[in-house]
């Protein structure tokens, strides 16, 4: 009698894995270089935002500290005097001349070498072989006009600085006081009526004499004749 055949189980079935590749090899370690790098920047960053945060704290404080107070705007004191040997001056004085021995205002002009005096009915004339003129000066409208005859010392002529004709004037000499201080003081003689003051006080009279202040006026009492 045959034997029995033993046939023997079939093996299980073998599960197939597929194992994909890594698409971005050694991805890690890139990474860690990569947060590596950055922590410089970041330690930068860091402290810049430190910086700023205590520049901020400070504005912030100065912000909450009470204003300064406003500087001084106290007029300086009354200087008139000497100074450096030299008076102070305005630039409107009061001037007595010496004749007609009376106050007139003036204004100081350091722009003009000469002083000039408003003269109108200017005559020349003749007397005892030496030339002379004649004028009548009025110092304000409502002022009674005042006629003098002086030498004349010399003549000038005056160019326009708008370039018209060039004009011929007279020369005088006043004994004339700003204060107690005397001068003896030439003037051309022209027709300033239409001007404020018809005495200007050029850079003649002030040398080595006075300082102007322009800011000023009347600094020197009026003087007292005897």
């Amino acid at each position: 009698m045959p034997e029995p055949v033993i046939q023997a189980p079939a093996p299980p079935p073998v599960e197939v894995v597929t194992v994909e590749p890594d698409p971005v090899p050694d991805a890690c370690e890139l990474l860690l270089e990569s947060l590596a790098a950055t922590r410089p920047l970041l330690a930068g960053l860091d402290e810049s935002l430190t910086a700023n945060a205590a520049r901020v704290e400070a504005a912030i404080t100065e912000l909450k500290q009470p204003p300064p107070a406003p500087a001084s705007r106290a007029c300086p004191p009354n200087v008139s005097g000497n100074l450096g040997g030299k008076d102070l001056i305005g630039a409107i004085e009061w001037l007595y001349m010496d004749p007609p021995r009376q106050h007139f205002r003036a204004r100081v002009d350091s722009g003009s070498e000469t002083s000039s005096l408003s003269a109108t009915d200017i005559t020349e004339f003749e007397r005892d072989g030496d030339d002379w003129v004649r004028f009548t000066f009025q110092h304000d409208s409502t002022d009674e006009t005042v006629d003098f005859e002086l030498p004349i010392k010399r003549t000038v002529l005056v160019r326009q600085v708008s370039g018209g004709e060039s004009e011929r004037r007279f020369v005088v000499e006043l004994d004339v006081r700003l204060g107690d201080q005397l001068q003896t003081t030439e003037f051309t003689l022209t027709n300033r009526n239409a001007g404020t003051y018809p005495i200007q006080l050029g850079r003649a009279f002030l040398m080595d004499l006075y300082v102007v202040d322009v800011a000023r006026s009347y600094t020197h009492e009026r003087y007292k004749a005897p």
